[in-house]
């Protein structure tokens, strides 16, 4: 029996054992009955068999099982012992024949092939994590263009690439906010090209939501005469983002760099409000202004005479 078509039989009896639970489980949600946390855990983990299924089509439409077998990374190797051991090949028999012995050995101790290149065996290694990094654009598309190809299952996705970029620490919740903002990035990678692919922090551009109800905000603020502090546009932008679901690590520092692109962009600048003046309006204070200067220069008022009208308390104190 050829390899691949030990791990097909392997494939074919865990398909047969996880059959009967799967399709009771199914048939609840579609009825829309809860299940309990260790039957959602079960169908998201053992009861979901994407990863053994693509593990045999690789291998099977490879031309050098052995080649494609160096090509695997360390747990999709895991996965190919597995089914070898679900197929029985690795059990003893009274007769043994040369030629299972040798599809065994391929299975769980594979050689490197005098034509393999350096990119393949570093290819075979599985990385390891060192510290924790922010996912790329284009990690990001790849990761999502698995998700939908495979299934569409998010714990099963975040397991999978968690082996490739472990440093990413990919978990569900991750996987399904990305899914959330799948159509900006997907523009965004499209209209970009080599470093922009590359960039890890999400941009303003992609929370256009949260940018529209802070400036609906902000407007609303303005023509009701409300006092705005770069604080409490900074609280405002939080609370939006909030209500709108961006993770937490996907949020903008809302630096005074960020307060200072925002006021200039949205038309804002800053006042320092002094007693009755903060009521006052721009307009009226600047006109006001004008014509106080100009009494100063027609009666020829010196500065030690000018005072602040706020400081005439100090002569009743």
């Amino acid at each position: 029996m050829k390899p691949v078509d030990i791990l097909k039989k392997g494939l074919t009896k865990l398909r047969n054992q996880i059959q009967g639970r799967k399709a009771r489980l199914e048939a609840e949600l579609k009825a829309n009955k809860s299940i309990s946390e260790g039957d959602e855990e079960w169908l998201d983990n053992a009861g979901n068999i994407v990863d053994e299924e693509r593990v045999v089509d690789v291998l099977d439409e490879a031309s050098d099982y052995e080649r494609g077998l160096g090509r695997l990374s360390q747990w999709e190797k895991t996965i190919v012992q597995k089914l070898v051991q679900l197929s029985g090949a690795g059990e003893k028999s009274n007769e043994p024949s040369k030629k299972r012995k040798h599809m065994t050995s391929i299975q769980f101790c594979p050689v490197d092939h005098p034509h393999t290149s350096r990119n393949e065996k570093k290819a075979a290694q599985a990385p390891e994590f060192t510290k924790k990094e922010n996912a790329t654009l284009a990690q990001r598309i790849e990761i999502l263009d698995w998700h939908h190809a495979n299934g569409g299952n998010q714990t099963k996705t975040a397991k999978h690439f968690n082996a490739i970029y472990p440093n990413l620490q990919l978990k569900q919740p991750r996987v399904s906010a990305w899914c959330k903002h799948e159509a900006a990035w997907r523009a965004e990678y499209k209209s970009s090209t080599g470093t922009g692919q590359k960039v890890k922090r999400v941009c303003q551009t992609q929370h256009p939501e949260v940018t529209e109800m802070l400036d609906l905000w902000v407007s609303k603020a303005m023509s009701e005469g409300l006092l705005l502090t770069g604080e409490v546009i900074c609280q405002k932008w939080t609370q939006f983002a909030n209500l709108v679901g961006v993770p937490e690590d996907e949020r903008l520092k809302l630096s005074e760099g960020w307060l200072s692109r925002y006021k200039e962009r949205s038309g804002l600048r800053e006042i320092k409000c002094h007693g009755e003046v903060a009521s006052s309006s721009p307009e009226t204070v600047e006109r006001e202004r004008r014509c106080i200067q100009e009494l100063i220069k027609k009666h020829g008022y010196k500065p030690c005479d000018i005072f602040n009208a706020d400081e005439t308390g100090l002569f009743y104190a």
